[in-house]
């Protein structure tokens, strides 16, 4: 994997929020903002559009880069503790859901540097097992495969 795919993936992963360029071009409240672009059905819609661009050969990756902008929506619901929650049903229902296990995602309520603080420890203490676990495995795999090719 290159650092193209990364940068993809990671712009992926932000777009949901240009919703907010809605609300500021064409003057819309703030009930816009974790609506449609934050919903699993546009997960899918997203996935489909890549799988398309992409084509079937390379619908790992299309699928890979659309789980990058569902996450989007996923961890809004996850960590959203003010306001209405993500529309993540949407268009069959226009409930909003949260969960607010961490409010990091909303800095406009006066989050404190300590409370940013403890919501990045919290972060890294879930996060950096899983990427040190996934590092090691690749690892192992890229090496076994290594060496059956040294041996064949």
């Amino acid at each position: 994997m290159d650092w193209h795919m990364l940068l993809f993936g990671a712009v992926l992963a932000i777009i949901p929020d240009l919703d907010f360029m809605l609300i500021w071009v064409f003057h819309l409240s703030n009930g816009w903002h974790r609506s449609f672009t934050h919903s699993i059905l546009m997960g899918f819609i997203v996935t489909a559009l890549l799988i398309g661009l992409l084509g079937t050969a390379r619908i790992r990756e299309a699928v890979a880069y659309g789980a990058a902008y569902l996450s989007h929506g996923i961890l809004d619901f996850l960590t959203a503790k003010h306001g209405g929650g993500v529309e993540l049903f949407w268009p069959f229902v226009h409930e909003r859901f949260k969960l607010g296990l961490i409010s990091f995602s909303e800095l406009m309520h006066g989050i404190t540097l300590s409370e940013m603080f403890k919501a990045s420890l919290i972060e890294l203490t879930i996060f950096a097992p899983m990427l040190l676990a996934l590092l090691l495995v690749r690892e192992f795999v890229l090496s076994g495969l290594r060496s059956s090719q040294g041996e064949a």
